[in-house]
């Protein structure tokens, strides 16, 4: 299916239309979750001669531009030296200060979602690929050199996946039917053996994006057009968390104590005390969504 231009990335009516900034508000969101990168001003830059030692250790392709179209996913590695972007010309790596393109296979990954062994998503595969298409529900433990199918293969194309980084529940969203889940919100806790439908009970705007706890399998976010929605029960029944307003990105801390989420504005939600917190950022006025200083 052929992508539209967007021609309307900014307005507050459509957040599907805002991925540029979204991109850049959880990109931001997870740099101040992880704390362990400095911003370096720039989505776009070219691959350097000389590399950090922990750029060295992965193998990449050299002299190439490193640029992040339609951003569909963004997590950490378990050490938390690799911020993993998946966009749709495949992942790029963020370490040692620099952006680099792995040498594994090009893939158009949707939903992605990264763990403390790998990462989960969906997609098409890239030119040339072998892979089914759509890759149906797949997962990688060794950075995308390869993917493990768990279902659903020729059948869907998930755009929303959510998994706890260290539980590994899976929450995925399907707006059509295929042969084994209904239309909706579904989870599962055996690596997608079994499914589990969720009610949604309280949601009142169909989900753009979710997350899950890290560790509490039953804890997730639901961001869409009319605001934040969390739920402590699978999804079953969901809560509004902040204002009525569009959001379309959301991330949970590492420990699970805090959830960052916004559109134009990024918010963090104490998950202990329930208050939410602006937060400053910079702006995004470039072109293609880069803050123009931090």
């Amino acid at each position: 299916m052929k992508r539209s231009q967007r021609t309307n990335q900014r307005s507050p009516a459509n957040p599907r239309a805002g991925y540029m900034i979204v991109g850049g508000l959880l990109l931001l969101a997870v740099l101040a979750v992880g704390g362990w990168y400095l911003w370096n001003g720039s989505l776009t830059s070219t691959t350097r001669h000389e590399h950090s030692e922990a750029a060295q250790a992965i193998e990449h392709r050299h002299g190439e531009a490193v640029e992040l179209p339609d951003i569909h996913g963004i997590g950490y590695s378990a050490n938390g030296e690799r911020l993993v972007v998946a966009a749709h010309a495949g992942l790029r790596v963020f370490v040692g200060g620099e952006w680099l393109i792995p040498e594994v296979p090009v893939n158009d990954y949707m939903g992605y979602s990264a763990t403390d062994t790998g990462f989960y998503s969906s997609g098409h595969p890239g030119p040339g690929s072998s892979l089914p298409n759509p890759l149906g529900l797949v997962k990688s433990t060794d950075a995308g050199k390869t993917l493990t199918t768990l279902g659903f293969s020729q059948e869907s194309d998930f755009h929303l996946i959510g998994a706890g980084y260290k539980s590994h529940a899976l929450y995925v969203f399907t707006p059509a039917p295929n042969s084994r889940l209904t239309p909706g919100l579904h989870h599962s806790l055996d690596e997608g053996q079994s499914w589990a439908a969720s009610t949604v009970q309280g949601l009142t705007a169909q989900p753009l994006q979710l997350a899950v706890h890290p560790t509490e399998a039953s804890t997730i976010a639901l961001a869409t057009e009319s605001g934040l929605f969390l739920s402590a029960d699978y999804g079953n029944q969901l809560q509004r968390v902040g204002e009525i307003e569009p959001v379309s990105a959301a991330s949970f801390a590492p420990t699970g104590e805090q959830l960052f989420f916004g559109y134009q504005t990024l918010r963090v939600y104490d998950t202990a005390t329930g208050t939410v917190t602006a937060l400053h950022t910079p702006p995004i006025a470039a072109p293609d969504g880069t803050p123009t200083s931090l």
